[in-house]
């Protein structure tokens, strides 16, 4: 399923957003060191203090307005931002000295958000030229009054080197950390992708089993679940929603395993106790699905069990509106659509035009109102499906010509 591929790629996307989470965090902690030193807990006395602070919260702020305000996603803006923090971090270190000190490390832990290695090197080139160079500042400028690094010598043996030292061993585990989690997307994509393929085969041929109860083809089972689909997508449902559903959709009858065949293919009209055991297969459905687990299988049940509902409260279970499962709502114009299009042993096809008209005169009455406005909509597009799959005896007639 291309959606799973979709999936991993907004989970990166979405990694935009986690950084602008995390320098607003980082404001918040930049705005507590200007509150330690206004309380003379850091006792740094320099009006570069409050301009740092400043300079910080408009660095931090730019994810956010990026990514949150105006959904700009641009790669360059990645590699600004962590440019402008990476200076940031020295900038810092210049100014609150060894208070500060593990600034130089947030750069290259953001970077690994992104979850490729490239971010974490650009990051680390960037941090060496800062690390070492805002040593030097900060012994030149003297601003933190208890600095430890009082001469050229301690500020080379016991920062920069020391420093540089660890800034290397992070940068390999962040280049793990950030290559390790891309191959882990990866690997959920392909798996999820192979468990999607494997559950629709499944899927399919249970459904068409079934099918062949009816109807030797198992095209009905195919027809509706590319009909929900196109309904899902119309009433804006997600991809991964429309996906499930149409996949749900292909069990909605699994309840007629339970009926006689008899009574399935009978020519004519049932009687009224042949159509109250007719009626039993949404509960027969729902039972054997109960016995089986997962989020498809659920919805599945829902549906067969559901799918006999009329908008207006007179169907099999009285449910009304949005009462029942907007899925649901969805395989019930389907099914009907896909019943009045072809032969039943009851019934005779109906023309193009007159299941048309009978779908657009049940509106608000067994179906939902928007649904049948989605297909009137997108009808073209339903007959294109009617053609793609039609019934063994439409293509004998087809052979005959």
């Amino acid at each position: 399923m291309e959606y799973a591929k979709r999936t991993v790629e907004q989970y990166e996307k979405d990694a935009d957003k986690r950084l602008s989470t995390t320098c607003l965090v980082m404001i918040g902690l930049m705005i507590l060191v200007g509150i330690f030193n206004f309380l003379h807990i850091f006792n740094i006395n320099s009006i570069l203090v409050y301009i740092t602070i400043g300079i910080s919260i408009v660095i931090n702020i730019l994810p956010t307005i990026f990514y949150r305000i105006f959904h700009y996603h641009a790669k360059w803006t990645r590699y600004m931002i962590l440019a402008l923090l990476t200076l940031l971090s020295g900038l810092l270190y210049c100014v609150f000295s060894y208070h500060t000190i593990m600034m130089f490390a947030f750069p290259l832990i953001v970077s690994c958000l992104f979850n490729r290695r490239k971010y974490v090197i650009y990051t680390a080139i960037w941090s060496i030229p800062v690390i070492i160079g805002s040593h030097f500042i900060a012994y030149a400028l003297k601003i933190v009054p208890d600095d430890p690094l009082t001469t050229i010598h301690s500020v080379i043996v016991y920062g920069i080197i020391p420093r540089s030292i660890e800034f290397f061993g992070m940068t390999l585990i962040c280049c793990f950390v950030a290559e390790r989690t891309r191959n882990m997307l990866r690997t959920f994509s392909k798996k999820t992708t192979e468990l999607f393929v494997d559950q629709k085969a499944t899927i399919t041929a249970l459904s068409q089993i079934i099918e062949s109860l009816v109807e030797p083809t198992g095209n009905h089972v195919k027809r509706v679940s590319e009909y929900t689909a196109l309904l899902c997508q119309g009433m804006g449902y997600t991809e991964e929603e429309t996906w499930r559903a149409s996949l749900a959709a292909m069990l909605h009858d699994i309840g007629n395993i339970n009926i006689p065949r008899e009574i399935l293919t009978k020519p004519g009209k049932l009687s009224p106790e042949e159509f109250e055991v007719v009626r039993q297969h949404i509960h027969y459905g729902y039972d054997l699905l109960s016995k089986s687990k997962g989020e498809i299988m659920e919805l599945s049940r829902i549906i067969a069990y559901e799918h006999h509902e009329h908008w207006d409260g007179s169907g099999y279970l009285h449910k009304r509106g949005y009462e029942i499962n907007k899925f649901a709502r969805c395989v019930a114009l389907a099914d009907v659509f896909d019943t009045l299009m072809n032969k039943r042993p009851y019934k005779d096809k109906f023309t193009e035009q007159a299941a048309y008209l009978e779908i657009i005169t049940e509106k608000g009455k067994h179906f939902d109102p928007r649904l049948v406005d989605v297909f009137a909509c997108h009808y073209k597009e339903f007959l294109d499906i009617a053609r793609k799959y039609p019934n063994e005896e439409e293509n004998s007639d087809l052979d005959r010509r």
